[in-house]
């Protein structure tokens, strides 16, 4: 009787049993993480200087300060340039400061080797102390400040270069600072890293990246990270201004150690001990991107070779002769059948010279004075046919001066601003009458007499100073045969060449007779 109940209520078990069964769905998966299309990467790789052509590298070293400077710029690009240069002489002033000196530019004996000018490949991603340590890269002994540069983007019309400021003391690395600055070619504009994202960027890049880490930590919550406070915000703001472009388009920013949220610490998670390097894909960073971040984008979508400016001539860019140590190159009584060549080394190391040409030539050479003003030199005066003119009445003396300038302003097309009177022989009263500056010389190379080739360059490169306005002529076969070597000792020795308008801030004064720009 007990079995037969046992067996009763065990079938009415499996009755009911099967009667409460759920269909099973062989679709079902249990719920899990909304996609979130960034991810964690590398940095990339900056981009080889020496591929983009438009460029101009400049270096800077000022041992009294404690200063070397390595940075690019675009010539022609106004705005960009300035960001950088201004970086620059802030470094360059700000320490002086400091230390309580006063700033103006140096130059080194020849063999200095500072002719290896702009950004070295990767020498923003090496540590501070080895940047202070590398005697290519950092002020002498290592205590000083070294600016050093990467070109990172340089891609359609975006050029972005990386400018990092290491300032080093005797207890070692004591600042270390890093700006990014981008130039859209085709529109102009400029502006940092952090420029290139819109004010909703930070906030939604910030919970992107609390929802990437609890996946990554395995979390089991799908609830929506919190939005940031006002300090999360502040202390996540900094990495927009790392921004670099990756691969396709895509934008990629780099997260200083120490990056937490409350999510991140109910998991136990401690703060972030070392960069953490995040990308983001084109397609969200387009929905995140201010119109200079657009342009970057959809560069790198295209994979377009960078859209280099026409790079203008050396004597056509300004320069800041009392942050750079400038030199002006004057050659006169040409033009000749040597000046083509002259102007040859000149445009190849994009330097800048100063011709005071003879009036009775301009009409001969006259594709020659257009070929100089085109390529950014100055064709000044040097009278009609060099007379000694204080040996000549002053009407003739001022003749000569007028016709000169008439017949060389007919070939170039541009106005003559200044002359220089043969054998540096004026008087007042001729300067006045001429109603142009008289330029002469501090530095003499005798190269008329004929002297040796080393003799000259010795004379050309290791005489002049900061200022200094040199004297040679393009119609003696030794200054043509020598002037690369001349050019290039310079450059070694630290110097910017440059024309005398440069030389004086752009515009020559108005009157009197000057030896130099110092």
């Amino acid at each position: 009787m007990r079995r037969r109940r046992f067996v009763a209520a065990a079938a009415m078990s499996a009755l009911l049993l099967s009667g409460c069964a759920v269909a099973s769905d062989p679709q079902w998966t249990p719920p899990g993480w909304e996609e979130h299309d960034i991810r964690i990467t590398t940095q990339p790789e900056p981009v080889d200087p020496a591929g983009v052509g438009a460029l101009s590298g400049e270096r800077l070293r000022n041992d009294t300060v404690g200063l070397q400077a390595r940075f690019s710029l675009l010539p022609g690009s106004g705005a960009f340039d300035d960001r950088i240069v201004g970086m620059v002489r802030d470094a360059a002033l700000g320490r002086a400061a400091a230390i309580g000196k006063t700033y103006a530019p140096e130059v080194f004996p020849l063999g200095a080797g500072l002719g290896d000018r702009g950004c070295v490949r990767g020498a923003t991603l090496r540590t501070g102390a080895e940047v202070l340590a590398d005697p290519a890269l950092g002020p002498v002994g290592g205590t000083g400040v070294a600016v050093v540069c990467d070109i990172v983007a340089a891609t359609g019309p975006i050029l972005g270069e990386r400018v990092r400021i290491i300032a080093g003391g005797p207890g070692g690395v004591a600042s270390d600072d890093t700006t990014i600055v981008y130039a859209d070619v085709a529109t102009g504009a400029v502006g940092s890293a952090a420029d290139l994202w819109n004010p909703h960027a930070s906030a939604r890049l910030h919970g992107e990246i609390v929802e990437l880490l609890r996946r990554e930590a395995g979390a089991l919550s799908l609830a929506t990270a919190a939005p940031a406070d006002e300090a999360g915000l502040a202390g996540f703001a900094p990495a927009l201004g790392t921004t670099v472009p990756g691969a396709g388009g895509s934008l990629v920013i780099t997260i200083a150690p120490g990056f937490t949220a409350p999510e991140l610490a109910a998991l136990d998670m401690p703060p972030t001990d070392s960069p953490l390097v995040i990308e983001v894909p084109a397609a969200t960073a387009a929905t995140l991107v201010t119109p200079l971040g657009a342009a970057l984008v959809a560069a790198g979508q295209a994979g377009a070779a960078f859209d280099s400016p026409v790079a203008l001539p050396a004597g056509s860019t300004p320069i800041d002769c009392d942050l750079f140590p400038c030199v002006a190159l004057t050659y006169d009584d040409g033009p000749s059948d040597f000046t083509a060549g002259i102007l040859d080394e000149l445009a190849s190391r994009r330097a800048a010279a100063t011709f005071f040409t003879m009036g009775d030539k301009s009409s001969r050479y006259g594709d020659v004075l257009r070929r100089m003003v085109a390529e950014g030199h100055l064709a000044e005066n040097h009278t009609w046919n060099h007379p000694h003119l204080p040996d000549i009445p002053l009407d003739a003396a001022l003749r000569q001066i007028r016709d000169a300038t008439g017949a060389i302003e007919k070939q170039t097309g541009e106005r003559v601003t200044m002359f220089r009177p043969p054998y540096g022989e004026y008087t007042s009263r001729i300067v006045a009458g001429a109603g142009l500056p008289a330029i002469l010389w501090d530095v003499d190379t005798f190269d008329w007499q004929g002297i040796a080739d080393d003799v000259l360059i010795g004379r050309a490169v290791e005489q002049p100073r900061p200022g200094s306005i040199v004297l040679q002529h393009d119609i003696q076969p030794n200054t043509a045969r020598t002037a690369g070597a001349v050019y290039d000792g310079l450059r070694d020795r630290g110097f910017s060449l440059v024309t005398v308008a440069q030389l004086f801030g752009g515009q020559v004064p108005a009157s009197g007779a000057w030896r130099s720009g110092r």
